[in-house]
Parts: structure tokens; C-alpha cells; sequence
């Protein structure tokens, strides 16, 4: 985790950044723009999910309110922003698209890439062939300088699920809570 201060954007101080552009190619290049600007932020901060009805209140999130210029985003101009990044595919609402969008998980690192660091870890440090639990891979001693170290439980499941249908880790069920869940890897 980075320990610097967080740059924000050129458009962070930009009073129409928080209002949703009426013309089309505008909004386009808005949402791009929060997208990326969203992403960054998670990324520096170690965020992975977002409630959207608590970042929008007044003086809730640095993110979505800038205190300086009095502008806000709104709670429906959010959402039509992780809409879109839920089309990019670097977001996801909790429940899918057919529940009520009000929490999103955040992906500034795609599942696939988290699977990717996992493996590689698991190679580097001789765990093939070692059954490890789902807690001590994202909470472990041996995992508190990996990137992965506290990773979002829904994530971490994507990534894992990935390695599985990839071959090279094979999952097995716990005596309860998803953390007791147990993973084998292979030699890739």
C-alpha cells in the first residue's frame, strides 16, 4: 500500500466534473474520466467495494465531493458511472444487474490479474502441491508483502474459482465460513 498522498485529477476542481453532461460524447468522456479517476483512487486507498448511498452524502467521501468548489456527485449520476464501468468490466454491482444498484465492487485490478499474483506467489514460494486456506492466503503472515494481502473475500473467490477452472488449484470446502475453505495448487 502505498503510503504517498493521492494526486486527484486536473478535473477534481472542475465544477461541471460533478454534473452529468447532457450531450453524448461528453458524458462518454465524463464517465471515462471518473472511471479511471475511481479506479486510481480505490487502487491507492485499498477500497474494493463502494456503497453508493453513503459516498454521496454531503462531506461522506473526498471521492465523490470536492469541499473546496461546494460540488458533489449525485447518487444517480454514480450510478450511471458504475454502470459503465460494470460494461467495461471493471466494476460489478453485489448482486448483479437485477438487484438494486446501490453497492458496487470496484475493479482496479481485474480478477483474472489477482489469480495471476496468487500463482505467481505460489510458485515462487514452493506452496504446489499444499493445501492452503482461503484465510491464510488473503490474511497470512506469509502473504503480509504480497499485493493480495487482505483482499476482498468476492474477489479473492473470483480469482480462486479462475485458478480452478484453469487446472492448476483445485478447492475444497470448509467447515463453515468461506475463510476455512481450503485450496490446493498444482505445478503449473
Amino acid at each position: 500500500m502505498s503510503t504517498s498522498e493521492f494526486r486527484f485529477p486536473v478535473n477534481y476542481n472542475f465544477p461541471p466534473f460533478y454534473t452529468r453532461q447532457p450531450t453524448e460524447a461528453t458524458w462518454q468522456n465524463q464517465v471515462a474520466q471518473w472511471s479511471e479517476f475511481i479506479q486510481s483512487y480505490c487502487r491507492h486507498h485499498r477500497i474494493f467495494r463502494i456503497d453508493l448511498h453513503e459516498a454521496t452524502v454531503p462531506g461522506a467521501s473526498e471521492l465523490f465531493e470536492n469541499s473546496r468548489i461546494k460540488r458533489r456527485l449525485s447518487f444517480e449520476t454514480l450510478q450511471e458511472i458504475i454502470d459503465e464501468m460494470v460494461q467495461q468490466g471493471v466494476a460489478e454491482w453485489e448482486g448483479g444487474n437485477k438487484g438494486p444498484k446501490t453497492h458496487a465492487v470496484i475493479y482496479w485490478r481485474k480478477p483474472d490479474d489477482w489469480a495471476n499474483l496468487i500463482l505467481q506467489w505460489v510458485t515462487e514460494t514452493g506452496n504446489n502441491n499444499n493445501i492452503l486456506t482461503v484465510h491464510e492466503i488473503a490474511h497470512g503472515e506469509l502473504v503480509e508483502d504480497q499485493p493480495f494481502y487482505q483482499l476482498d473475500g468476492l474477489i479473492l473467490d473470483k480469482a480462486l474459482h479462475i485458478l480452478s477452472k484453469r487446472g492448476v488449484a483445485q478447492l475444497f470446502k470448509g467447515s463453515g465460513d468461506d475463510e476455512s475453505m481450503g485450496v490446493k495448487f498444482f505445478a503449473p
